[in-house]
């Protein structure tokens, strides 16, 4: 073989060598970017969702320029991801993050609830305490307290002997205030 020969060779080598450490590189930067910070979820597009519950509800003007505070994720529980559409009933016995569509009733009466901006829930919603932040239509009932903060649109019903509405969100609702904290969940 001539030295032109072992040139292309050492070349095909070198590169080899080059494309497994950039990618070995990508790699490790990924996992150090994944465990230093918390997962977001993509942003759910409000005109992809066209769906009758959540049409009637635009928010005002001034609340866009409203900043709220986010909902901290929980470190165990159930999660509704932004992708997941679920109609029908959810009874847990666990914390509840909602980032997708709920079309039904959730029921966990003993933990807490939260709906990011980007969760859309309709019927019927029971917490200990539930937070806020995404769109609700229906009856939202919370035993202990209710928050509501700034990108909150709710629409119906919100039972709780606590509740706490930031500025910015947009309510069309019925407040009731019950005492009673040893009620039996509704289960219809």
């Amino acid at each position: 073989m001539g030295i032109q020969v072992w040139f292309i060779v050492l070349g095909v080598g070198v590169m080899t060598l080059i494309v497994w450490d950039g990618k070995r590189r990508k790699l490790k930067q990924r996992a150090l970017s994944a465990a230093g910070r918390p997962h977001t979820a993509p942003a759910v597009d409000s005109a992809s969702i066209s769906e009758h519950p959540f049409e009637a509800m635009s928010p005002p003007e001034e609340a866009s320029a409203v900043t709220s505070p986010a909902i901290q994720c929980m470190p165990g529980g159930s999660r509704i991801g932004s992708a997941t559409h679920i109609l029908g009933k959810v009874i847990a016995d666990e914390p509840v993050l909602i980032k997708g569509r709920l079309e039904g009733t959730l029921i966990a009466p003993n933990h807490p609830v939260s709906v990011t901006a980007s969760g859309h829930v309709a019927s019927y919603l029971e917490g200990n305490s539930v937070d806020i932040d995404g769109k609700m239509v229906g009856t939202l009932k919370a035993n202990t307290k209710a928050t509501l903060l700034s990108r909150a649109r709710i629409q119906g019903i919100v039972e709780a002997p606590s509740l706490e509405c930031m500025a910015g969100a947009w309510l069309q609702v019925d407040v009731a205030k019950k005492v009673n904290l040893h009620k039996i969940a509704m289960v219809s």
